[in-house]
């Protein structure tokens, strides 16, 4: 398949699938567009997959370059929208797109019909973020051991992924992972998950423009960076996490009543910390015992004492009180221990 057949499909396939071209008068197919709300799970994923085995002219409906027809693909969503999931990505949304990106790859002529099969599992992340890791992966084994798992696409969280990505990583040759979430920076490891691609890139991007934006540089910033810069020295992290919320509800024997995962919110600050210590002496310094942060549970009713006295701690912290704060309390600590 050569780039310009390739070019082509993709603006087809984009167009038809809810995005209007930028240029040229706008087509009658204004009303799909409205409807399919779903960006990255569109053509660029059946074209993905197509290049994954397409390498020249097909040779006989039945085989490509030698590879048995159909293709099986597995799409990996939840079935219904439920708050555990903050993108709505849903396996609704994604049929119709996945559908029309199948029948332009055909009419084409690009591929012959029937040269995909898609199997769709619910990975039941609407009924339990925490399980949905293990439905995934059983849905995922099954395929693999039933000999349709070629490639799979999807997820809405990036535990499911993570596990996933690793696991069919040992599949035979190994089994390409497509997606549009994981953007979680660790899994950006090449060695634990080599057959992973991420659609959107990773949160270290929006740490890379949010420390060029805001963090204190020293004296490299007067020759490197622009003077516009904020630079501040005093940072403090204030997020949504149910896992390390300070306002966390806890048992009458003290035990935590029960398991959370992390939040986007603190995967986003994380690669924050990473890309900031990479990138800064100071900071790598600062920071090299804690970061200050405070993390609570926004979907807990709180009282308006309560937000203030976060507020108040933040900003106490925020103004260079936090080293301070942080070594007494770590003096107290070590005095009750011994």
């Amino acid at each position: 398949m050569t780039l310009r057949p390739l070019l082509d499909f993709t603006r087809v396939s984009f167009t038809r699938a809810g995005f209007p071209q930028r240029t040229g008068p706008q087509r009658s197919s204004a009303t799909l567009r409205r409807r399919f709300q779903v960006p990255f799970l569109t053509s660029l994923f059946v074209l993905f997959l197509v290049s994954l085995v397409v390498q020249a002219q097909l040779p006989s409906p039945k085989t490509i370059n030698g590879s048995k027809l159909p293709f099986n693909v597995i799409l990996v969503l939840p079935e219904k929208e439920s708050n555990n999931d903050k993108f709505g990505i849903t396996m609704d949304k994604a049929k119709p797109v996945v559908d029309i990106s199948v029948q332009d790859v055909i009419k084409s002529g690009r591929m012959p019909p029937n040269f995909i099969n898609f199997t769709y599992h619910d990975s039941r992340y609407w009924e339990d973020a925490i399980l949905a890791e293990r439905w995934s992966t059983v849905g995922v084994v099954n395929a693999y051991c039933a000999g349709r798992l070629d490639a799979i696409l999807g997820f809405a969280d990036s535990y499911s992924l993570a596990t996933v990505a690793k696991v069919s990583a040992g599949f035979g040759n190994g089994v390409p992972v497509i997606t549009t979430a994981g953007m979680t920076s660790m899994l950006g490891a090449q060695k634990t998950y080599p057959f992973l691609t991420r659609m959107q890139g990773s949160y270290r991007q929006m740490a890379d423009s949010i420390y060029k934006l805001i963090a204190y540089k020293g004296d490299l910033a007067h020759h490197t960076e622009s003077r516009s810069a904020i630079e501040y020295k005093n940072l403090i992290f204030m997020y949504h996490d149910k896992r390390r919320a300070v306002n966390r509800p806890q048992a009458a024997t003290g035990e935590q009543h029960s398991e959370d995962l992390s939040s986007h919110c603190y995967f986003s600050l994380y690669a924050i910390k990473m890309f900031f210590t990479e990138k800064s002496v100071f900071f790598k310094e600062a920071w090299k015992i804690q970061t200050p942060s405070l993390a609570f549970d926004e979907e807990i009713e709180r009282t308006t004492d309560e937000v203030k006295s976060w507020l108040k701690l933040v900003s106490e912290l925020a103004n260079g009180m936090f080293s301070r704060f942080f070594f007494f309390s770590f003096n107290i600590f070590s005095a009750l221990s011994t």
